[in-house]
């Protein structure tokens, strides 16, 4: 009975009502039960005729319940199962008559039609599909007709014509011809993944879809990488693989993609990677040399999707890098201009600090990071550059020195901040970080002592990033000069307040004294010169004023390191000299005779020949703003006869006329001086850091001793495992170590 007296139809929107009761009592006979069978076989009849609307649902599923309830389950299950193959297997025959061209769609209209029919015959045995599938583990009715239609449909017969449809239809797509069926992919994939992912999809579609693909991309790549350079090679590679991640969002599972991509990687990347990279005139190698940005991106972007791929190419990037960098640091010719030999290094690593930003870096959201293989590939590379010329030190300072002091190649202020990181970036590479200490002590120095430094802002600032990249123990030095400089100003300052009350103690001369602490400066032996009578008792009268205010500190002048400016009155101008002490006292000789012989001056004045040799050719050298001022009779050979006379012709464009020592270059025996000097100091802070670690170690095996001490000092220089054991070996002599009796590679510290 229906509410209303009306009996709801399969087609209709009323509502499904069960009876409030069913006859229970008695057996079903077998005419009842066949009865029943019969009515619902029909009623799949007509479902799948589309006559659902002339069908009582009521009706059809009391049916079904009454042959479970009484034990017919089994009958039931097997008579709707039988139909739903009947079925199934004329659609399979009717649907094989069809042309190529209708197939597909007509393979999709029978499947939908199946869906909806089956679903239908699934409401009508709800009842059967609760108690007795579920009671004797049965398939539901649903699956049932799902997997009947792939096991009937999906039949050897028809199955050969749907792949080679569907191929087609993939096949026309990657050509590029216009597809009127590339939607039915989308069904058609959706179809067979509901029938069985596994058994149809997988097994039937997808081996033969990644086979076709292997075939298809083998082809094609060998093709076009022949005939293409390797960056339009690149580019439809990446075109390819864009398109088939697209066709694969489209049409399929998207457990499909990765699968496809693998097979894409494989073909048209991993079996090229050396020939994209090595490839004549297009490949990396061109790339390079061209400095090709974009497309070095572009082969990035594609090898880097192979595991492994990209590593010949860091290997030809590290290669090439390196090369650029010998082409500047072993070049003769440069080391004739330092400063321009730094220079071109600091392009040279700005080009390849682009190189990593724009070429081989991965992106991170907003953000980019540079590829850790190419970043050390490069790093690696470029140390290599740097330690590759044993006078970079000197030259880095030197470049420093230039910018830092007053003259023609000063920076600005706005310019200091890039200076500093640009010299601080090229220094992180360098291993003997001592050499350029040493270097730069003197030419600090310098600048320091003849007030030629345009800032001491800035030489403070340039410290303190060398403080913090590297430690107080690398700046301790340079920052005791400062030190000296600020206390030797107020010396000064006491000095002027000391003459002010003792006017007899007025010096000849006005006098400015800087006071250096001997372990701060670079400062040599101190050279016993003769000075004039006037400045030695000037001197003296500083002395004796610094000893009574420094009890027990000992002053020794350093003639060397000085300046003087003497005021020069022979001429129509009165000029101010600006002159290194030794020049003074040649030029003072003057006063006394116009002329006088190399051989005297050298006699005279006690100057070292090397010393005299270029502060006295610097006076007889005509520049842009001066005329010379003094004039010899030899231009390029000193004699002790060469004779030198006053030019009283001598002018300048300027009343303060500077001349400075002409620079001569470090000879060998200066060079293997300085290395001596150093390798003397590494020695000493070999022997204090070992002694440092066994004291508050105690006991250390030896290769745990050589990385300890390794690591202390690689900021400074790296030690070489064979100068550590020599050092250790000394220490031993020394008693400050000793061997262990327990093994001889273990050494105790010896209080």
């Amino acid at each position: 009975m229906s509410q209303g007296g009306k009996t709801p139809s399969l087609g209709g929107t009323n509502k499904l009502l069960i009876p409030s009761y069913i006859q229970r009592k008695g057996q079903m006979g077998k005419s009842d039960v066949d009865d029943k069978l019969e009515k619902i076989i029909h009623a799949i009849d007509q479902i799948y005729q589309e006559n659902q609307s002339q069908l009582s649902f009521q009706v059809l599923y009391t049916s079904g319940y009454q042959i479970v309830l009484h034990k017919n389950g089994d009958s039931l299950y097997d008579a709707v199962k039988n139909k739903l193959s009947e079925y199934i297997q004329g659609v399979r025959e009717k649907t094989m008559e069809f042309t190529d061209d209708g197939f597909l769609k007509e393979l999709l209209k029978q499947w939908e039609k199946h869906r909806t029919s089956v679903s239908m015959v699934r409401d009508i045995l709800m009842y059967m599909d609760r108690n007795y599938v579920k009671q004797f583990k049965k398939t539901p009715v649903y699956e049932l007709g799902i997997k009947l239609f792939g096991t009937e449909v999906f039949h050897k017969s028809t199955l050969e014509r749907i792949q080679r449809l569907i191929m087609d239809i993939i096949l026309k797509d990657r050509c590029g011809e216009v597809v009127a069926d590339r939607f039915l992919m989308k069904s058609l994939t959706q179809m067979m993944i509901e029938i069985s992912k596994k058994d149809i999809y997988e097994t039937h579609f997808e081996k033969k879809l990644l086979d076709e693909t292997r075939q298809f991309y083998t082809k094609e790549s060998n093709e076009y990488f022949e005939s293409s350079t390797a960056t339009d090679y690149l580019k439809k590679v990446t075109l390819r693989l864009k398109e088939e991640r697209e066709r694969v969002d489209r049409c399929m599972d998207p457990d499909t993609k990765p699968k496809i991509e693998a097979v894409l990687k494989n073909v048209m990347i991993d079996k090229y990677k050396h020939r994209i990279i090595e490839k004549e005139g297009s490949g990396c190698i061109a790339m390079l040399q061209t400095w090709k940005v974009d497309d070095l991106r572009l082969v990035f972007d594609v090898l880097s999707l192979v595991e492994g791929a990209l590593d010949p190419c860091v290997d030809l990037v590290e290669n090439f890098c390196r090369s650029e960098g010998y082409q500047i640091v072993k070049d003769k010719n440069k080391e004739e201009n330092p400063v321009d030999f730094i220079a071109d290094l600091i392009v040279l690593k700005e080009k390849y600090e682009g190189l990593l930003d724009r070429a081989f870096s991965v992106k991170k959201g907003k953000q980019s990071a540079r590829d850790s293989k190419f970043q050390a590939c490069v790093k690696k590379a470029f140390d290599d550059t740097i330690n590759a010329n044993e006078r970079f030190p000197e030259f880095l300072s030197l470049y420093v020195d230039s910018k830092l002091k007053k003259g023609k190649t000063q920076v600005s202020e706005s310019e200091f901040d890039v200076l500093f990181e640009q010299v601080i970036t090229l220094f992180r590479h360098l291993r003997e970080k001592d050499i350029f200490e040493k270097y730069y002590k003197t030419h600090l120095a310098k600048r320091l002592l003849n007030q030629r430094s345009q800032s001491d802002d800035a030489e403070k600032a340039f410290i303190g990033k060398l403080k913090q990249e590297f430690g107080y123990q690398f700046t301790a030095k340079l920052e005791g000069m400062f030190n000296d400089m600020r206390l030797s100003r107020e010396t000064n300052e006491s000095f002027k307040s000391y003459i002010d009350r003792f006017p007899n103690k007025k010096p000849a001369i006005d006098l400015s004294v800087q006071v250096l602490t001997t372990g701060y400066w670079p400062v040599t032996q101190s050279i016993a010169i003769t000075v004039p009578e006037t400045i030695d008792k000037s001197a003296n009268i500083f002395k004796e004023f610094y000893i009574d205010s420094h009890n027990g500190r000992k002053l020794t002048w350093q003639y060397n390191m000085g300046s003087a400016d003497i005021k020069a009155n022979g001429y129509d101008k009165k000029y101010e000299i600006n002159v290194s002490t030794f020049q003074m006292v040649v030029l003072l000789l003057f006063n006394e005779k116009e002329t006088i012989s190399y051989g005297d001056i050298l006699q005279t004045t006690k100057i070292p020949m090397n010393e005299l040799k270029k502060n006295l050719l610097a006076l007889t050298v005509k520049t842009a703003t001066h005329q010379k001022l003094l004039t010899s009779s030899t231009d390029k050979t000193l004699t002790k006869e060469s004779v030198f006379t006053v030019n009283n012709e001598f002018e300048s464009k300027l009343i303060k006329v500077k001349i400075a020592p002409i620079v001569l270059k470090e000879t060998k025996e200066q060079q293997e001086e300085t290395k001596q000097k150093i390798d003397e100091e590494r020695k000493w802070l070999l022997d204090a850091t070992i002694v440092r670690i066994m004291k508050a170690r105690k006991t250390l095996e030896h290769r745990d001793l050589v990385i300890e001490v390794t690591k202390q000092l690689q900021q400074r220089f790296m030690p070489s495992p064979d100068m550590i054991k020599k050092r250790i070996e000394s220490l031993i002599e020394r008693e400050y170590l000793e061997r262990s009796q327990e093994s001889r590679s273990k050494y105790n510290y010896v209080a």
